[in-house]
């Protein structure tokens, strides 16, 4: 067994989590700080429209990875359960299987979004004066876009066995290029919006090249590489979809749901749209940190349920949900009193837009512990298998609550509905995540009965 096997079955659960959870929030965060660079860089441009144009195309860019983590997420929770049942033929065959599927559609989806981004970007609610900015960043952002596809893939295969560290340096060093990059091509070669795309589109290419490296180097237990372990049956990627296809509805749905909010917030004017686009992207700095705790979850939770050591499993989700309540309640203080000094950053030349955002952040603010709850519950089904509650909860945050929430809200309460739609979105979802906790509760029980162990946890 190797000794990230050995870490997950034997490890203290509360190091062994940090050791999991801690590079995978740093790469999920460095991932948010693509678009966040972006976004600052595009904003000293002094051109409110740019800025609404990065906001455009972001949900556009958010489903291209939702492709990438489709698969990664869903291969991620059957390997690490194929892993802890001793079934590596099995965690070959998914981790390939996975790889090589997004290779080919992330091309196929990229080649599609750069050619027809025009009528894309009026669905995601480009406006007239918007519109040509928008173009210019989403067409090079979207066409190179098969590098995240892939990078998310590879990205969770790696963490699925405990290659947390390796995943992470290869996300913070696709930040660290983009943000290198930005001005260069921003300023220094003077092109405007579409030299931060191009930095983006370089900075993604390097890091999947280097998470790839690590297999190319035959360092890990997985062998995603190798061609023989692909298969192309029904049953192999239903067993990846199950846990898959949660992820893919909620970022679709999201997607879908920003594009209302871009198109609700549009009837404002551009700065109503750029108060959104910049609200979103400093929140996506929490939630893909918090996903990234639900990461290190997974494989911890995933490896010894498949073990059936019950107890290690119930004391790593009470740990998780303890870390998501704390850090909501302090990021949701913080970001509630400066909310003023964050919009003063990104968008210091329009008055107008700073006093949109500080009201769009203080709605969110006072949802953050719902928000990280949330993100919590999806991460415990998907690590336990349980696709039918994970796709219960994606469906429900973002198609049955947020987007009937995105078309009445604005028409009852003018602007302020469109910047409450989403806080509103997650606390109905966090209780119906409540309601489907109690089930995947009452299946630890079961598990831990069938496996001759106590339910209680001694330690």
């Amino acid at each position: 067994m190797s000794d990230r096997l050995t870490m997950l079955r034997e490890g203290p659960v509360a190091s062994t989590l940090f050791k999991l959870s801690a590079p995978a929030i740093a790469g999920m965060v460095v991932i948010a700080l693509y678009n966040v660079a972006d976004t600052f860089f595009v904003s000293l441009l002094r051109d409110t429209t740019a800025v609404a144009a990065t906001g455009i195309v972001f949900p556009m860019f958010q489903l291209a990875g939702a492709v990438g983590l489709t698969f990664g997420m869903g291969a991620a929770s059957v390997i690490s359960r194929r892993l802890g049942e001793g079934r590596h033929d099995k965690a070959h065959q998914a981790a390939a299987t996975a790889l090589y599927s997004a290779v080919v559609i992330g091309g196929l989806v990229s080649a599609a979004g750069a050619i027809g981004i025009r009528p894309l970007l009026l669905v995601f609610g480009a406006t007239e004066t918007v519109m040509e900015q928008a173009v210019l960043y989403g067409r090079i952002i979207i066409g190179g876009s098969v590098f995240l596809m892939v990078n998310m893939t590879t990205n969770n295969l790696l963490r699925s066995e405990g290659a947390a560290l390796y995943s992470s340096m290869g996300q913070i060093l696709g930040a660290v290029l983009n943000i290198a990059l930005d001005p260069v091509f921003i300023f220094v070669f003077d092109m405007g919006i579409t030299g931060a795309a191009v930095a983006t589109v370089i900075a993604q290419a390097c890091s999947t090249l280097f998470l790839l490296g690590f297999y190319f180097r035959q360092r890990g237990t997985l062998q995603p590489l190798n061609l023989r372990h692909v298969r192309l049956r029904l049953a192999t990627y239903r067993d990846i979809m199950t846990l898959g296809l949660p992820t893919f509805v909620r970022q679709v749905l999201g997607s879908v749901s920003f594009a209302i909010l871009n198109n609700a917030a549009a009837t404002f004017g551009d700065a109503a749209l750029a108060a959104i686009s910049i609200t979103f992207r400093m929140f996506m700095l929490l939630m893909m940190g918090l996903m990234g705790l639900a990461q290190g979850l997974q494989p911890l939770a995933g490896y010894n349920f498949g073990a059936r050591q019950i107890d290690r499993v119930r004391h790593t989700i009470r740990i998780v949900f303890a870390s998501a309540v704390t850090v909501g309640a302090v990021a949701g203080l913080g970001s509630y009193i400066f909310a003023e000094q964050i919009m003063l950053v990104f968008a210091p030349q329009d008055m107008d837009v700073v006093a949109m955002g500080i009201l769009s952040i203080r709605y969110m603010a006072l949802a953050l512990i719902p928000v990280g709850l949330v993100i919590m519950f999806g991460g415990v089904f998907q690590a336990l298998g349980d696709g039918r509650s994970a796709l219960i909860l994606a469906a429900g945050q973002q198609g049955v609550f947020l987007i009937p929430l995105v078309l009445i809200l604005p028409y009852l309460f003018g602007l302020q509905g469109v910047f409450a739609a989403q806080p509103a979105g997650f606390v109905l979802a966090f209780l119906v995540g409540l309601l489907l906790l109690r089930f995947t509760w009452q299946k630890l029980d079961v598990a831990a009965l069938e496996a001759g162990k106590s339910t209680d946890f001694a330690g």
